[in-house]
């Protein structure tokens, strides 16, 4: 994700925080950044990623972010059949599509947010 960023002009820090793992600014926007990474076999066409605790997960980037003063963001990197897929997601974008809640996990289709205009997609070809 750092790789990608910085060659889309952002300067990145690698922060490994509590919430975020990443911080990165472009033209004075500041972006916390929590990376979740999967990877998947031949032949799977799983786009969802179960998160954990998610409630839990969102209060802890949100205060990250708050101490921060960057705006909160998710990072979802899929490696499958020699792509890697990434998808920067505001967490505005998922609280919109998703009604998170204290449940232990959630399933979220990445698919399903790609369809919002504030969603960034790239893919990189390693095979």
């Amino acid at each position: 994700m750092m790789y990608w960023l910085s060659k889309n002009g952002y300067e990145c820090v690698l922060v490994r925080h509590v919430g975020i793992d990443i911080i990165a600014s472009k033209n004075g926007e500041r972006i916390g950044i929590s990376v979740k990474s999967r990877s998947r076999k031949d032949g799977a066409s799983n786009f969802s990623f179960t998160m954990t605790k998610p409630l839990e997960h969102i209060k802890k980037i949100k205060e990250t972010c708050s101490s921060f003063a960057c705006e909160e963001y998710f990072a979802f990197v899929l490696d499958q059949m020699g792509i890697i897929y990434g998808y920067l997601i505001p967490l505005s974008v998922i609280e919109k599509y998703y009604s998170v809640s204290a449940k232990s996990s959630q399933d979220w289709n990445i698919q399903k947010l790609t369809n919002d205009a504030s969603t960034i997609s790239f893919q990189l070809n390693w095979a």
